[in-house]
């Protein structure tokens, strides 16, 4: 009888313990669900202001407090009454003190009301896209979130406003001159699309959200989103990565990194290059899967992505499935480039505990391979996305996915 009651104890013991264990959520979550805010460029490059305004509670608790209010009321006031109409848009800028001020309010909220946040945080947690940040504290989490968002917000101001602090300004800037008078009437009428849209509840943010946005839609700058949802865009993919044995192979993915055109062509000679030797690695058994890899880039406004195009030449002249070849259309860099692959194949399915592939020129692999393009990983996107690059070929490398590489960069409203 001792015994049976011993044993009944611990297998109750075990029990509560297997529960407690597999009730916790795992970060980042492979399978999240993204909420959908107003529009989807504003989901790709906000996502902390989509889950501030959408789940339920958060944006009462906003609203109600005083020192969030007399913000919103300021941005209000200069709107309405602009200090020079050459640099009305500056109006909306956030300014060192006011980030900081936000970030004392929200941390101040969180302690007062954690109940309320703790949805916020599990969103964000479960997303990835603020996974630089998920060792820290959940205030830090929201602190460091909310910088990023806050300085966003000034980049594309600046950028497509004034002409300044772009990163890229060769492949980046504005559709138009921003000095010229029609384009400061344009932004006029920006502002005062904010200004109509002023309603009692908004949140302190939100006209310079709107502002920015509107900024990119005005510069026709809406890469980020062109092919979303990339679960559709590479639908055929997706399907077959769930009936793939991965044993199989030597490598779970390979990812084929772009090239611009010079000219008009649809896909320069480097990239079709490229597409070659991934196919001949492809045809070998290496991979069963190929990403191709580059956005709308060069020349300034092409109406071409070099991953499209490159997919195209695969699929039509290379003769590779077109299941097995996924697009990423918005990287710009080769920083980017493995970002993105790594994001892709995270969203997908495919395992990302495996070396994945690298398939380039052999000058082009030396850079990715150097401490040169470490550097600008670091400087660019804040940590390195592959790890432990490994290179066997003049034409192909290897390295370990890293997920940090699912932080949204809110530095590139372009390819975030």
């Amino acid at each position: 009888m001792r015994y049976l009651k011993n044993s009944f104890f611990t297998c109750l013991l075990l029990f509560v313990i297997l529960s407690t264990t597999y009730s916790q959520q795992v970060y980042p979550d492979p399978h999240y669900r993204f909420l959908s805010g107003p529009g989807l460029l504003q989901d790709r490059n906000f996502y902390l202001f989509t889950l501030l305004e959408q789940l339920p509670g958060l944006p009462s608790l906003l609203t109600k407090d005083s020192s969030l209010n007399e913000l919103a009321k300021g941005y209000k006031q200069r709107i309405a009454n602009p200090v020079s109409k050459h640099d009305m848009a500056d109006s909306l800028l956030f300014t060192e003190n006011t980030i900081r001020q936000v970030s004392n309010t929200f941390i101040t909220l969180l302690e007062r009301n954690p109940e309320q946040w703790l949805p916020l945080l599990r969103e964000m947690r479960g997303s990835g896209l603020f996974e630089l940040y998920a060792g820290k504290s959940d205030a830090q989490l929201l602190h460091y979130a909310w910088k990023d968002a806050a300085n966003g917000i000034n980049y594309i101001i600046n950028a497509y406003a004034n002409g300044t602090g772009l990163r890229y300004p060769v492949i980046d800037s504005a559709a138009f001159y921003v000095r010229s008078p029609a384009y400061r009437a344009a932004i006029q009428q920006l502002l005062e699309q904010v200004r109509e849209k002023d309603k009692p509840g908004e949140l302190f943010f939100q006209p310079s959200l709107q502002l920015a946005l509107g900024l990119l839609r005005l510069n026709h700058r809406d890469e980020a989103v062109r092919y979303e949802p990339m679960s559709a865009t590479n639908g055929d993919a997706y399907r077959l990565i769930k009936k793939t044995s991965w044993d199989k192979y030597p490598y779970p993915a390979m990812l084929i990194l772009g090239a611009s055109p010079v000219a008009k062509e649809t896909i320069s000679e480097t990239g079709k290059s490229r597409c070659r030797m991934g196919a001949e690695l492809y045809r070998k058994g290496l991979a069963p899967f190929i990403i191709v890899s580059g956005g709308h880039v060069r020349p300034v406004g092409t109406v071409y992505s070099e991953a499209i195009e490159m997919k195209k030449y695969l699929v039509n002249e290379l003769k590779i499935p077109a299941a097995a070849v996924m697009v990423d259309p918005y990287a710009r860099h080769t920083t980017t480039n493995v970002r993105n692959a790594v994001r892709i194949a995270w969203r997908s399915g495919i395992p990302v505990n495996k070396r994945m592939l690298c398939v380039s020129d052999a000058m082009h692999l030396v850079y990715v391979n150097s401490p040169l393009f470490k550097q600008r990983c670091m400087t660019e996107l804040g940590y390195m996305p592959a790890a432990d690059i490994k290179q066997a070929d003049l034409y192909f490398l290897s390295f370990l996915p890293d997920l940090r590489s699912l932080q949204a960069n809110a530095f590139d409203p372009l390819d975030p």
